[in-house]
């Protein structure tokens, strides 16, 4: 399997976290400067269909679109009423777990793009503001303003587009300057430890925090999409020591046969499937006949089915087929789940 056609892990996991509205507030609550927020209605912050990256990039980029109305000023509704149109700004997050020399310019596209749908759609242009959030092992290094890539006379300056970007550097922030929600506070915890050898350390307090946010019938889902993404990007972790803690920290929502079971005990084949660069050529190396992959991906669209709500396709029909068509449905049921409506 090529792992290009696959979604990767951080997006999943990124797009799962800032699609519960309470987190995507609070991280903007926590990262915009007071000047700004006081301009924005954020009780009208809401989620914009669509993503504005390239189809061939969007295994590499994501991006979260989010509105708002701007604040009832006096002024403004002055303005909204004789332009007869609803005043709102854009909220543009995108994720980074490697620093990107051209991150400037990739979200100035997706800037372009955005404005492009507005005008075709018959609507004005609009503020928006991005933001990106990186967790790299180390601190951001590149560029974060767009002039900053471009070597150009003084006599030029009048001609050039200025853009610049906020970036939540995960890297530089020790674990108690990671504020807003508790919710949020374990997500970007979650984010900046997942790859790293001291994760099974931090990650009662990460659980901790999601448990004290008492997120009332919706605790499940985030431990699936927890357990799911750190199986899939840390080698290091053993499946039956994370099983132990999370059913230590959230006894009742771990039970034998379950899908947080399942997800532990395929975690491992399924960090290994999504790292695949070589497909089978990989399997083999690691011992892993043609069965053997059968049944990783069969595993792998079960779990997919289930986190879509469908009903599973039995294991024995799954391995009648052959590698080629379950590696496409399991691609498939990927793409599905991340474009799922919230």
């Amino acid at each position: 399997m090529d792992q290009s056609f696959l979604p990767s892990p951080h997006n999943n996991f990124f797009h799962f976290a800032l699609s519960h509205l309470p987190t995507a507030r609070s991280l903007i609550e926590t990262q915009l400067p007071p000047q700004v927020l006081r301009e924005l209605e954020l009780d009208t912050l809401r989620y914009e269909p669509g993503s504005f990256v390239p189809p061939d990039l969007r295994d590499k980029h994501s991006d979260l679109l989010m509105s708002v109305d701007l604040a009832q000023v006096p002024e403004l509704e002055k303005q909204r009423i004789r332009k007869k149109l609803n005043a709102f700004v854009y909220l543009l997050f995108e994720h980074k777990s490697h620093t990107d020399p051209l991150t400037p310019l990739q979200l100035l596209s997706y800037i372009v793009r955005i404005w492009e749908r507005r005008v075709r759609d018959g609507h004005p242009l609009c503020p928006i503001i991005p933001l990106v959030v990186y967790h790299g092992a180390t601190e951001w290094t590149a560029a974060r303003r767009l002039e900053d890539l471009i070597s150009a006379p003084a006599a030029f300056e009048p001609y050039q587009v200025r853009f610049g970007f906020p970036l939540l550097d995960l890297s530089q922030l020790s674990d108690h300057e990671i504020g807003g929600a508790k919710v949020l506070q374990s997500v970007l915890s979650l984010l900046k430890y997942s790859r790293s050898s001291s994760l099974m350390e931090k990650l009662r307090d990460i659980l901790q925090l999601l448990l004290e946010a008492g997120e009332s019938g919706g605790v499940e889902s985030w431990i699936k999409a927890m357990v799911a993404y750190i199986m899939s990007v840390n080698k290091e972790v053993n499946s039956e020591e994370l099983g132990n803690l999370v059913h230590s920290v959230f006894p009742t929502q771990f039970e034998p046969g379950s899908l947080v079971d399942r997800l532990l005990r395929q975690g491992r084949e399924e960090g290994e499937l999504v790292g695949m660069e070589k497909g089978m050529e990989k399997g083999m190396e690691k011992g892993m006949d043609k069965g053997g992959a059968l049944g990783v991906v069969a595993g792998k669209i079960q779990i997919l089915q289930e986190l879509l709500g469908e009903p599973m396709t039995n294991e024995s029909e799954l391995l009648k087929r052959e590698l080629a068509e379950l590696q496409a449905m399991a691609i498939e049921l990927q793409v599905r789940l991340r474009n799922r409506p919230t």
